[in-house]
């Protein structure tokens, strides 16, 4: 008798809720599956271009947008939950488009999963450059069970082995693109040590199979050798410093061979020490940084930033105490921390001797990527997050390459654009259609519900109300506890 009055109470409670379009000024905890139907007077930034329209409802129906338009003009139906966003601003999701998922994100080794830590920072879309185990049904799995809404994470968008890896290079090239075509990637990424014969065999069968192809720029290829064979997007912006470095690129080395040889011509020909001066690089180079912007816009080639990963490594090597008292340090695997502590994670150890040369290519790569905005360039938001051996921490990175970005000539809208319009446009190229990216009629619901103006301060996306993933609505306060779980 007890636990039917008790049951009844909770059905009446849940009837209750349903019955109007509540009006929730600061949104309540809410479980991640409680259909919250739509957000009513809010400042809507759809993407679309750089205008904030005010006082605007969207409404949501199972994963999609569904009306757009002035509060004072739709009429809210009966059975639909709403957010009031009254001061807010509701504009699309974000996506990281270049990490690495691995299989133990979801166990102990992290003390909250990558997935949730993407969520509570508004990322809705990740992009897997690469998972970490030669079985590569994992991600497959997530993103099938992400789309269901029976695990909690952002929409993942899939490659599989890479041709050029070192975990691959006992693999047939040829053998690796027609198993991940036939498991159903979304895309092709192809690492740096290919040799030029299986690369243009690579991008061969990814033509005739209507592959999307992506990744680094082969070392005996170069950039003239990718653009020629077609590839659709290089991974790093920093894949682009090898093109300044005079080396031989018919020499015949072992994988481990090739970052040695590459420092060493480096250091043949410039003095690092000194520093990057820009002015004396752009006097040097400057035909050739035009002549490769122009060909890389001419091909349509995207580029992903990644440009996080220097500033990381620059704080790593140059001020520890700093990079460990950054807040979100704490969502890291230990064992990568321990091995920071003893000096002996993977930037530690690669530019041992030779720090100097971090800076040095922080600094160029920041310049490369005001070179490319400038040119028109597709460029991508990226973070090359996920990993857990860098120190680049999933969801919070995104919002530093932001701040790169605005630090480096992009405008708000442009700096949010290259995570929302521009990934969007490089998902249609890949999967021949894509719903994200702007808040529109038929697109997917991912949104994120912010305090303060983002198109004044790319910061203030930090600063939410909460995040919506293909229609399941996350409050801030939610996210905060999903997040806390582990610590």
């Amino acid at each position: 008798m007890k636990k039917a009055m008790i049951l009844t109470f909770f059905v009446l409670l849940f009837l209750l809720l349903l019955t109007h379009c509540s009006k929730k000024s600061n949104p309540v905890a809410v479980e991640p599956d409680e259909q919250v139907g739509g957000f009513i007077h809010i400042n809507l930034i759809t993407m679309t271009d750089n205008q904030v329209k005010t006082n605007q409802t969207v409404l949501i129906e199972s994963t999609k947008i569904t009306v757009i338009g002035p509060s004072d003009e739709i009429v809210i139906p009966e059975n639909i939950t709403c957010i009031d966003g009254t001061g807010a601003y509701l504009m699309p999701g974000l996506a990281d488009m270049h990490v690495h998922t691995r299989e133990d994100w979801l166990d102990k080794r992290w003390p909250v999963s990558p997935l949730i830590l993407y969520l509570a920072n508004g990322v809705t879309t990740i992009r897997d450059f690469g998972p970490s185990s030669q079985d590569i049904s994992y991600p497959f799995q997530w993103r099938d069970e992400i789309n269901a809404g029976t695990l909690d994470g952002p929409t993942i968008y899939t490659s599989g082995l890479r041709p050029g890896h070192p975990s691959t290079l006992d693999q047939e090239p040829q053998s690796i693109v027609m198993g991940n075509y036939a498991r159903g990637v979304d895309f092709l990424k192809i690492y740096s040590y290919i040799s030029r014969d299986d690369f243009h065999e690579v991008m061969s069968i990814a033509k005739q199979l209507g592959m999307y192809t992506a990744g680094h720029i082969p070392f005996p290829v170069g950039l003239n050798g990718v653009i020629a064979e077609g590839m659709n997007e290089i991974a790093h912006i920093e894949e682009l410093d090898w093109e300044f470095v005079e080396f031989n690129r018919d020499t015949i080395l072992a994988w481990q061979e090739w970052l040695p040889y590459l420092i060493e011509s480096i250091y043949k020909q410039e003095d690092i020490s000194l520093g990057f001066n820009q002015g004396l690089f752009s006097s040097k180079y400057g035909d050739l940084l035009s002549t490769m912007t122009n060909n890389i816009r001419a091909a349509n080639i995207a580029v992903c930033t990644t440009i996080i990963v220097d500033d990381i490594i620059v704080q790593k090597l140059f001020d520890p105490g700093g990079f460990l008292s950054r807040p979100e340090v704490q969502y890291l695997p230990q064992e990568y921390l321990n091995a920071f502590n003893q000096g002996t994670e993977k930037h530690q150890r690669q530019f041992q001797g030779i720090e100097e040369l971090a800076t040095y290519k922080y600094d160029l790569d920041k310049m490369l990527l005001d070179k490319l905005h400038i040119g028109g360039v597709l460029l991508l938001l990226s973070t090359d997050s996920g990993i857990g051996e860098m120190g680049v921490v999933p969801g919070f990175s995104l919002h530093d390459e932001l701040r790169i970005l605005t630090e480096n000539g992009f405008t708000p809208y442009e700096a949010i654009a290259t995570g929302t319009v521009n990934a969007s446009k490089v998902v249609e190229k890949m999967k021949g259609s894509s719903d994200f990216g702007t808040i529109e009629i038929g697109r997917r619901a991912d949104l994120i519900l912010v305090n303060k103006n983002p198109l004044d301060n790319v910061a203030n996306i930090k600063d939410m109300k909460g995040v919506m993933a293909n229609g399941r609505w996350y409050s801030k306060e939610t996210l905060d506890k999903m997040i806390a779980a582990g610590k």
